[in-house]
């Protein structure tokens, strides 16, 4: 995968994040929402952004917090593919 096309896919993946927050379980607060979580505020907010990129562990508190399948965990249309 390019270099390039990362950040947009972290992008995206934080955007189907925040809207799966906002409209499915329908938290518009995301301190709030991090109480139900393993990880602060600010790393949600940052992963929101798609502004790090995270590990699997990470991967997997996101899934358990934003409750999350393991069928929809990636379940936004990206192309890894130039």
């Amino acid at each position: 995968m390019a270099r390039s096309k990362k950040p947009k896919i972290r992008e995206e993946f934080g955007t189907y994040l925040k809207n799966h927050r906002e409209k499915v379980i329908k938290e518009p607060n995301l301190l709030k929402f991090s109480y139900s979580s393993n990880l602060d505020n600010s790393k949600l907010g940052k992963i929101e952004k798609g502004e790090i990129d995270i590990r699997f562990s990470t991967l997997l508190e996101i899934a358990k917090t934003y409750k999350l399948t393991e069928k929809s965990i990636l379940g936004f249309n990206f192309t890894i593919e130039e």
